[in-house]
């Protein structure tokens, strides 16, 4: 055989096997698309993996809850936060029952993430509705993403949650204050989906609305001067609370950043803190997040945290009687009525004025600013695939409901 003819012979059974590997790599690999549109940094992410032998987590027995719809950050805007004295706190046998409701719930999201027809949500449903709570499957419009979602089915006013199953970064998103702090709800919803975050959790009733005042230490300018049973950040027996501790509690490294709003000043627009009563500690997470929030805005002079120097910022919102940071800065101590120096830098209290809480740009600031302060803070993006992936993920199927039996 001459050498052209072996070089044809050749090339006829390699082009083949080249197209075959190129049609290969370009079906397995996944779409791209662009994450976090809004945000400053630009990024690709790709379908979530699960096994291919399995379901996936949302088109199996999650189906068992009924499935509501919408756009998320409308919806929440939409949630009742009454202030009109009718506030009940936990009693033993209710938390005792959230409790085990929430055992139910975090077992079936573990089983269901592993192969999505496993997982007993029929079984989570009856816990939920033993803690007076209702459960449903919550399907944002605007993502295509699926979500976890509870509320109290009771007039007492506790609290309402939203948990991404498949989230990417270990960062849960509170809002304690919302209607007496307006605008930190919707600024949570926005952060929950823009982050992939584990969970948004919302109070329900108004902080002042119950006559009761809390046993909790600290002293407050606001309801008349006394914190009260209903502010969820100054009362440890309601659902927001035991939810914040189950977080804290599961996993070691989980983060929290918890919404509050001000007055502000054009010299005072944001105070952070990080739960302890320490005053000076260059170290701190409230530290860091200051200095990569006022790289975002325009005057970061009027950016303070509470660890940064001696002596309290203007306002002095430092946050260090509230509950959850000092649940999570200290788990061991008595987070209603001891202050605490222990510092875990895995809680931001984030005092904000009504620019940094909108979706208004023009003035320099904007929510947006948030979201970069805290990408910049905690960076890591290690869950269900969140190497390869940090957003929501693409759109799923919005499949039927499953009846119990």
């Amino acid at each position: 055989m001459t050498r052209g003819a072996a070089t044809l012979v050749t090339s006829t059974k390699v082009l083949p096997i080249l197209l075959s590997v190129s049609l290969f790599l370009l079906t397995a690999c996944t779409p791209l698309f662009l994450c976090n549109a809004r945000s400053r940094r630009s990024g690709a992410c790709n379908h979530e993996v699960q096994p291919a032998s399995t379901v996936f987590w949302h088109a199996g027995n999650f189906r068992a809850l009924e499935d509501m719809s919408g756009d998320l950050v409308t919806f929440v805007q939409g949630l009742e936060h009454p202030n009109s004295g009718g506030y009940g706190k936990l009693s033993s046998t209710r938390t005792a029952h959230f409790n085990v409701f929430l055992d139910a719930l975090f077992t079936a999201i573990e089983a269901s993430l592993a192969d999505g027809s496993t997982g007993d949500w029929c079984g989570v449903k009856t816990k939920a509705r033993a803690a007076d709570y209702a459960i449903a499957r919550f399907y944002d419009t605007d993502s295509g993403r699926w979500f976890v979602y509870a509320y109290d089915t009771t007039p007492f006013g506790q609290g309402y949650f939203f948990i991404n199953p498949f989230a990417k970064r270990n960062l849960i998103i509170e809002v304690p204050h919302e209607d007496f702090e307006s605008g930190t709800k919707t600024q949570g919803a926005r952060l929950f989906k823009a982050l992939a975050a584990r969970a948004l959790v919302i109070n329900k009733e108004h902080r002042c609305s119950d006559p009761d005042s809390s046993a909790c230490s600290g002293e407050t300018g606001v309801c008349g001067g006394r914190f009260r049973e209903s502010d969820v950040a100054h009362h440890t027996a309601n659902t927001f609370h035991l939810l914040h501790m189950r977080y804290t509690d599961m996993d070691p490294v989980t983060k929290f950043v918890q919404l509050h709003g001000f007055d502000a000043s054009s010299r005072d627009m944001a105070e952070i803190g990080d739960g302890t009563t320490n005053d000076e500690a260059p170290d701190s997470v409230s530290v860091f997040f200051a200095n990569h929030l006022g790289a975002y805005v325009p005057t970061p002079a009027a950016v303070h945290s509470c660890q940064q120097a001696v002596g309290d910022p203007p306002s002095g919102l430092c946050g260090a009687s509230n509950v959850q940071a000092r649940y999570t800065n200290n788990p061991g101590g008595d987070a209603c009525l001891t202050f605490t120096s222990t510092y875990s830098a895995r809680f931001l209290h984030l005092e904000q004025g009504k620019a940094l809480r909108d979706d208004d740009p023009r003035d320099g600031w904007d929510w947006g600013d948030i979201r970069d302060a805290l990408l910049d803070t905690w960076p890591d993006c290690n869950m269900n695939n969140g190497a390869t992936d940090c957003s929501l993920g693409p759109q799923q199927t919005q499949y039927a409901t499953l009846t119990c039996p």
